[in-house]
This record gives C-alpha cells, structure tokens and sequence, in this order.
C-alpha cells in the first residue's frame, strides 16, 4: 500500500471513529466523555473484583483486550459476523485507545 492510499484511509476511518464516539457518548456517558470508565472503575472496586484498585484506565484496557480478543476471533474465524463487522470492530479498537490516552491524560498530566 503507498503512503496515499494509507493516508486516505486513516483519514476517513478517523472520521468514522469520531462520529462513532460522539453517538456512544451519547449513551453511555455523561459530560465527560470518561465517566463510564470511572463507573466501571468504582463498580469493579465495589464489588471486589480481582484487585484492591481499579483504576478507570484499567476499565479502557479491559475493554481494549477485549476488542482484540473479538478482532482475532473475526479474523481467524470462517464464520461471517453477524452483529459487528471487523471494520466496526477496528474503529472501536481505535475509539478505546483514544479513550485510554484520555485517561492517561487526565489522571497523570491533567491535574
């Protein structure tokens, strides 16, 4: 692939990711765009969930893992998905590092 057709791609797929984005922080946070993570985080503590701590950052991995889990099972899978396409799942990949990088952001340098 030459770096045109790259660049076209990762421009429209970040469009796509985008637009992706702002239509689940529509369901699943608040203002900040971060809050589920940070829900996750003080339910996963609440309830004893593996470890004394969970931090918000830790809810976006677990959910990024998981993304790749569903990637690698698409990909070496012969079954045609049903419910979410690899390209979904792939801007979701993207959203979630995005989302991590926020976190990251938020928790070590933005305070």
């Amino acid at each position: 692939m030459n770096q045109e057709t790259f660049l076209k791609m990762a421009k429209e797929k970040f469009k796509k990711r985008i637009e992706l984005t702002l239509r689940k922080s529509h369901d699943y946070a608040t203002d900040d765009i971060l809050s589920n993570f940070k829900r996750m985080a003080n339910l996963a503590e609440t309830l004893q969930i593996g470890r004394p701590c969970w931090e918000a950052w830790d809810m976006a991995l677990l959910l990024l893992m998981l993304k790749i889990d569903r990637l690698n099972n698409l990909l070496r899978n012969e079954k045609k998905p049903e419910n979410e396409s690899i390209k979904d799942t792939e801007l979701d990949m993207g959203n979630y590092s995005d989302l991590l990088s926020g976190l990251i952001y938020e928790g070590k340098e933005g305070k």
